[in-house]
Parts: C-alpha cells; sequence; structure tokens
C-alpha cells in the first residue's frame, strides 16, 4: 500500500496544525488574563482539546463547524491596542477595547453555537458564552448555559469543569451554606457526580467561607488520609499545617 499522502490529506493536516496554533494561541491569552471565574473552563477546555485531539473533520459540515469555531477562537484571543500604539506584527486582528472584542467574539460563538451539525463545536461555543457572561455580570446567564450544558452532556469529558464553574458560581452568589449542604450529601451518596477528593476540597472551601474553620479542616484532613495522591493534597496540608 502506498504511503504517500493524498492531496486532502495534506490540506486536512494544515488545517489541523493551523487550528492547534489557534488554540495555542488562545492558551496563551487565557493565561494573561486571571479573572475568568474556577480557574476557567476555557483554560481547561484548550488543554484538553489540544491534547485528545476531539476535533476530527469528519464531514463537511463539521469541518466548516471547526473553521468557524478557529475563526471565533482567534476574535477572543485577539489583542486588544490603544488607537495610539502600535499593534503587534504578527496579529492579523485587534480591537481598541475590551468590549468591542467581546461583542465580535460573542456574536461569532453565538452564530456558531445555532449551526447545523455543529456538534462538539457548538458545545464549545455554549461555553464560551457562559465565559463572556460571567465577564458582563450576567451570572444567571452563564448558569442557565453551564445546567442546560449538564442536562445534554452529563459524561463529556468537559462536565466537570462545568461542575466546578457552578459550585463558583453558588458560592459567590451568596449560597454558601445550600452548597455546603449540597456537597455533604454528594459525599454520603453512593453515586457521586464529582471525584470524592474533589467534593471534599470545595466543601471545605465552602465551609471557610461560612467561618466553620474546624469542619473545614476535618474535610482538608480527610483529603490528605484517604486521598493522598489528590493534586488537592498541597493545599489541604497548607491549610492543616497553618492551623496546628
Amino acid at each position: 500500500m502506498s504511503e504517500r499522502l493524498t492531496r486532502k490529506e495534506i490540506k486536512q493536516d494544515i488545517r489541523e496544525d493551523e487550528f492547534r496554533g489557534y488554540l495555542l494561541q488562545v492558551f496563551d491569552t487565557i493565561a494573561e488574563r486571571p479573572k475568568i471565574i474556577a480557574g476557567t473552563v476555557v483554560g481547561i477546555l484548550v488543554l484538553v482539546l489540544a491534547l485528545t485531539g476531539l476535533f476530527a473533520f469528519l464531514d463537511s459540515r463539521k469541518e466548516q463547524a471547526n473553521n468557524d469555531l478557529a475563526e471565533a477562537m482567534k476574535i477572543i484571543a485577539a489583542p486588544v491596542v490603544d488607537a495610539d500604539a502600535e499593534a503587534p506584527e504578527d496579529a492579523e486582528l485587534t480591537f481598541g477595547d475590551e468590549d468591542a472584542r467581546r461583542a465580535k467574539a460573542k456574536g461569532a460563538f453565538e452564530d456558531l453555537r445555532g449551526k447545523v451539525g455543529a456538534n462538539i463545536a457548538g458545545d464549545v461555543a455554549s461555553l464560551y458564552l457562559a465565559d463572556i457572561a460571567i465577564e458582563e455580570g450576567d451570572k444567571e446567564g452563564a448558569r442557565a448555559i453551564w445546567t442546560a450544558f449538564l442536562d445534554q452532556n452529563s459524561d463529556h469529558i468537559l462536565a466537570l469543569s462545568v461542575r466546578l464553574n457552578l459550585i463558583q458560581l453558588e458560592r459567590d452568589s451568596g449560597r454558601a451554606q445550600e452548597l455546603a449542604d449540597e456537597l455533604q450529601q454528594q459525599l454520603n451518596s453512593a453515586v457521586k457526580k464529582l471525584p470524592e477528593d474533589v467534593i471534599l476540597f470545595e466543601l471545605a472551601r465552602t465551609l471557610d467561607v461560612l467561618d466553620q474553620k474546624d469542619a473545614a479542616l476535618e474535610a482538608y484532613q480527610r483529603i490528605l488520609d484517604d486521598h493522598p495522591k489528590s493534586p488537592y493534597t498541597a493545599k489541604a496540608r497548607q491549610m492543616t499545617t497553618s492551623a496546628s
């Protein structure tokens, strides 16, 4: 069998390389914008997409959706440049202010989400729109998007990140006690929506907000005792040590 690539395969490789480049650009931009909620769905999203290659060019509609997503991501990653400042040499697109960039990106993601055949790209677009809603102060709009996403994609690879965003949103919205009760119920349930160490960590953080320090320390200590390899062990150890 010939090992020569067809013209179609070569073009597909080029598109995939370009798309990965867009992803890296977006990740760099996100790293410089720490205000996005809960460690940001979008930051995790970019890593997941880059590492797992979820965007397969399976048919023309999906390919167009992927291309549209790449263009929308270029918009959200474009630099904001003052009128009297010089734009970066490698910048294909610039905006005069943050609001203009956000509005342009929002329109692009909304168009993509409504397209037939968008599938995964449409899911990604909806998560960007939730992030934009948070930036605009529309917490209820973000909540609606994240909730709808989980209703339709409870086992999605990004479901964990969305659930963490909803937890942070509840905590920031003054519902810490209700959230603590819900997390405690999840902890005691045989079927958990989140890994146990994640539940314990979010419960501890929520109890800290409620000034229930002893209960929070118990949750942190349980991470150390029951989940010594958890990524939260360093923080849990820091919290328990500082309280000693």
